[in-house]
């Protein structure tokens, strides 16, 4: 069994009294000036290891609050619910808790003491993907104040140039009922997919609104599959939006009522040198707003790829590119369902043509 977390609500409130005093002044540290001690804590970036430094004494504690640079990763500890449909709901706080458990709300707590944070990166397992034993699928989503379009992309496997599968099973044959399945599986996970974005969008606001100094802010899926993140001038102009913006209106569900799939049975990169078999393809988009696939080459909302990334990016743009056409579109209805006990959930339909 793992140790508990730092960031157990009663371990840390324990560890917060025993801190109250001053650390030794005997101690070669202590005599270091409140600068150099902030330049050496500004290296360590990791929120766990700032809080235990936050912990040795009230110096410190005031110190450590001046750090610019925050990264955190967390898996999914102890949620109190299971369920896939829930979504941000009236209560913020209440929907970190459910979905990622009361150690992360403690460390989420703990993360807007520091006003003057600049650049913040936040690792989750989203809940809706633990039952999932795959890191083939991957998304992008393109946002500022809401979402605005989601793309969701699963291949079967992915080869190399030289034929050999990176991830999957390339040998694989697929019956007409075999495909029919992982269709219908994959489509609703990525259904399960959107949701977890929505919840860590909602997150991502709230952090822009209590962090007044953030210039870059990113909240990724620990298993590399996506990422939310902002900067310069969209990062400026949500700023300006959630300070305007009412907690009901930053709790507001915005989501996309068309969509677009196709299924694709082999897809070559001449790029990568990458091939993809039996890929499940999906975008879903606001009505009302007009897509465009510039946000998929964006710094600000891919951030820096490595070369199985740079792959699914160069497959999303092969497909809008090549094989729009064959894509199946429908409208979605969504319903919020607000008698489920304290968490509303969100349930969707496909709609006929």
């Amino acid at each position: 069994m793992s140790p508990p977390s730092i960031f157990c609500p009663k371990k840390l409130k324990n560890l917060e009294k025993s801190g109250e005093g001053h650390a030794n002044d005997s101690s070669p540290i202590s005599r270091l000036p409140d600068e150099i001690i902030l330049l050496i804590l500004n290296r360590l970036i990791d929120l766990k290891t700032l809080c235990f430094c936050y912990l040795v004494s009230k110096r410190f504690s005031s110190i450590v609050l001046q750090v610019d640079a925050i990264s955190f990763a967390s898996p999914v500890l102890n949620p109190k619910i299971s369920d896939k449909n829930t979504i941000p709901s009236r209560s913020f706080l209440r929907m970190i808790s459910s979905l990622y458990g009361e150690s992360f709300l403690s460390a989420y707590r703990f993360l807007i003491k520091f006003k003057g944070v600049k650049s913040l990166c936040i690792e989750l397992l989203a809940p809706g993907h633990r039952a999932v034993d795959s890191r083939l699928f991957k998304w992008k989503v393109k946002f500022t104040k809401k979402i605005e379009s989601f793309i969701f992309l699963w291949p079967n496997s992915l080869c190399d140039k030289d034929g050999l599968c990176v991830n999957g099973n390339g040998d694989e044959e697929e019956s007409l009922q075999l495909i029919g399945d992982l269709f219908q599986k994959k489509r609703v996970l990525s259904f399960q997919c959107l949701q977890d974005i929505m919840a860590l969008h909602v997150m991502l606001l709230y952090l822009v609104n209590d962090l007044p100094m953030l210039e870059e802010v990113s909240i990724s899926d620990l298993e590399r599959r996506g990422r939310l993140s902002l900067s310069g001038k969209n990062l400026s102009g949500v700023k300006e939006w959630v300070h305007s913006a009412s907690e009901t209106v930053l709790n507001r569900i915005n989501v996309p009522t068309i969509l677009r799939n196709c299924y694709i049975p082999v897809l070559k990169l001449p790029v990568s040198g990458y091939e993809m078999k039996g890929i499940y393809f999906c975008i879903m988009e606001m009505k009302d707003i007009e897509g465009g696939n510039e946000f998929l080459m964006s710094s600000e909302n891919g951030g820096s790829e490595d070369k199985e990334e740079s792959a699914y990016t160069e497959a999303i743009m092969e497909i809008l590119k090549k094989h729009k056409g064959m894509m199946l579109t429908r409208n979605l209805w969504w319903n919020l369902n607000e008698d489920a006990g304290q968490h509303a959930r969100l349930q969707f339909r496909i709609l006929e043509p």
